[in-house]
C-alpha cells in the first residue's frame, strides 16, 4: 500500500510540472464552436468496453457540434472493435499501452500521431481520470486541448495544460450515458440521440451468417452469456445452463459466447449440461476460442434474444438494439442498464444475483418480445 501510493504521489508531482511546460492558448467554449476546427482528436482510452459504448452519443455530439471536421479517436486495444466502424469517427488509433513501454513501439505509435496534426484535441474520461490519455493529447501537438477538471481526481493537470477546462464528476451521479455527455454539454456540445453505437463490418455479418449457419435447427438464436470480468457481476453459470438446457428443450436454437477472461464461468456451465444436449447445438466449436466484439455484435444483431449478465456484451447488445434479459447484482442498472428499449435488467433482491431464482430469468426471458424483422439469411 506504501509503495502504490508513493507511486501515486510521484505520478501526481510529476504529471503536473510537465503539464506546465504543455500550456495551451486558452478558448472559450463560444470561440472553439465558432473556429470549427477541421481536424480533430480524441482520446479516450480507458480499458471498460462498457464504459466506451456509454460514450458513442459523446462522439456522435462532437460530429454533430463539427460536421465538417476529421475526427479520429485514441482507444485501448480492447476498445477497438467497439468503434472501428463507428459512423461519427473517421479514423481509429489503438494506443497499446503494454507494448508502448518499449521505446520502438512508443515512438511508431507518436509518429502516427504527429502525423494527424490536430487542431484540437479532447480528453475525455468518466468516473478515472487517465493521465495517459493527456499526456497522448498533449503530444499530439493540436495547439487546442480540451479536457475533463483534473483536480477533483487528484492531478494538477487540467488547469496548466488545457485550453478549455470541462468539468469533472468522479462519482457516477447520473446514468453512465449522461454522465459521459456532461462535460460536453456543459461547454455547448450535445446531442438529442442519446443511443448507443456499436457497427459489425460486413466480414464481421459474414462471420456471424457463418456460426449462425452451424447451429442445427430452425428459427432464430437464443443466445446466451454466462461470463462477466468481475466476479460480483456472475450469476451462477451452472444456472445459465439450467436456463440453457429448457430452451434446447422447448427446441430453440441456443448459441453460448464466451470472452477471453470466461474460462472458469464456461467450465462451470459445460460441467453442469447433460451430455445429451451436446448434439442440439449447444455452445458449437466455432465459438471456441472466442469470436471478436464484432462477430459477437454481429451475432446480437440477428438474435431472437440474449441473456447475460452485467458486463460489456450487455452494452453491445443495447447498441444493436437486441431484446436482452440482463442480470443485475451490486451494480445499479439505473446507472448502468442499456437504454435500449429492447432490453429488461433484471435485479436480484439487495443486490445479490445469487438471490435470482432459475426459474424466474427462465420465465422473463422467454416472454421478452421477440426481436421484429428478419433475423437470418
Amino acid at each position: 500500500m506504501k509503495q502504490a501510493s508513493l507511486r501515486k504521489a510521484v505520478k501526481r508531482h510529476v504529471s503536473g510540472a510537465l503539464a506546465r511546460l504543455c500550456r495551451r492558448r486558452p478558448v472559450t467554449p463560444e470561440r472553439l464552436l465558432a473556429e470549427q476546427p477541421r481536424r480533430i482528436l480524441v482520446v479516450r482510452q480507458h480499458n471498460q468496453m462498457g464504459d466506451m459504448v456509454c460514450a458513442t452519443p459523446a462522439l456522435r455530439a462532437l460530429r454533430e457540434s463539427f460536421p465538417r471536421a476529421e475526427i479520429a479517436l485514441v482507444c485501448a486495444p480492447v476498445n477497438r472493435d467497439v468503434v472501428l466502424h463507428n459512423p461519427h469517427l473517421d479514423r481509429v488509433l489503438v494506443f497499446d499501452k503494454r507494448a508502448c513501454t518499449r521505446p520502438l513501439p512508443l515512438l511508431r505509435f507518436l509518429g502516427e500521431l504527429r502525423r494527424l496534426r490536430p487542431d484540437a484535441a479532447f480528453v475525455l474520461n468518466s468516473v478515472s481520470y487517465s493521465v495517459t490519455s493527456a499526456a497522448l493529447a498533449a503530444a499530439s501537438g493540436a495547439p487546442l486541448l480540451i479536457g475533463g477538471d483534473s483536480l477533483p481526481f487528484g492531478f494538477d493537470i487540467s488547469r496548466h495544460a488545457y485550453s478549455l477546462v470541462m468539468p469533472s464528476q468522479p462519482a457516477l451521479d447520473r446514468h453512465a450515458v449522461d454522465h459521459n455527455l456532461a462535460p460536453l454539454e456543459a461547454i455547448g456540445i450535445r446531442t438529442a440521440d442519446r443511443s448507443t453505437v456499436v457497427v459489425p463490418a460486413a466480414a464481421e455479418e459474414a462471420a456471424a451468417r457463418g456460426i449462425d449457419d452451424l447451429v442445427p435447427g430452425a428459427g432464430a438464436l437464443w443466445v446466451l452469456h454466462p461470463g462477466a470480468g468481475k466476479a460480483q457481476n456472475r450469476w451462477p453459470a451452472a444456472r445459465f445452463a439450467e436456463v440453457a438446457a429448457r430452451a434446447v428443450r422447448e427446441g430453440r436454437r441456443v448459441l453460448v459466447l464466451q470472452g477471453p477472461a470466461d474460462g472458469p464461468a464456461m467450465a462451470e456451465f459445460s460441467s453442469a449440461l447433460d451430455d445429451r444436449l451436446a448434439p442440439l447445438g449447444l455452445a458449437p466449436p466455432p465459438i471456441n476460442p472466442p469470436v471478436t466484439v464484432g462477430v459477437c455484435a454481429a451475432l446480437l444483431a440477428r438474435a431472437d434474444r440474449f441473456l447475460c449478465n452485467d458486463t460489456g456484451l450487455m452494452h453491445v447488445a443495447g447498441a444493436v438494439r437486441a431484446p436482452t434479459l440482463a442480470l443485475f447484482g451490486p451494480t445499479d442498472p439505473g446507472l448502468w442498464g442499456p437504454q435500449a428499449p429492447e432490453v429488461l435488467c433484471l435485479r436480484g433482491a439487495q443486490g445479490r444475483l445469487e438471490a435470482l431464482e432459475i426459474d424466474t430469468v427462465w420465465e422473463r426471458w422467454r416472454q421478452l418480445p421477440p426481436r421484429s424483422g428478419p433475423t437470418r439469411g
